[in-house]
């Protein structure tokens, strides 16, 4: 199981993803910035396995997610992250006209459609 939140450094995770016992993910609490921080820390430490996606995919569409992980989320984030960032309600404005120009048809595509619903880009 791997746990995330209060008390789960990026040791924690990268440990868990390591050891392959990451199938169950439990978090403790309201991820805080830092909490996210350290989870994606971790999961890059681990090498950013294929079994990880779903949780920087939820990651990145996080309300807390802080602004230097949505921009490392955005630069080498595979295209089903780059489409859970058009989720996230705080994602900063330069973003989101990044997403609505990406080089990737279908990610412009996500991004105009779920901008386009909220009509905030």
């Amino acid at each position: 199981m791997l746990r995330l939140g209060r008390g789960f450094d990026r040791k924690a995770v990268r440990d868990a993803l390591r050891a392959k016992s990451a199938s169950t993910v439990r978090y403790d609490g309201v991820l805080a910035a830092e909490d996210i921080r350290e989870a994606v820390a971790g999961i890059r430490q681990a090498g950013s396995p294929a079994r990880a996606l779903p949780i920087l995919s939820w990651l990145a569409s996080h309300p807390n997610a802080p602004a230097d992980v949505l921009e490392d989320l955005a630069a080498h984030g595979p295209r089903e992250v780059l489409m859970s960032l058009c989720l996230n309600a705080r994602l900063p404005a330069g973003m989101r006209r990044s997403l609505l120009s990406h080089k990737d048809e279908e990610v412009r595509r996500h991004a105009n459609h779920v901008f386009s619903r909220i009509k905030r880009h």
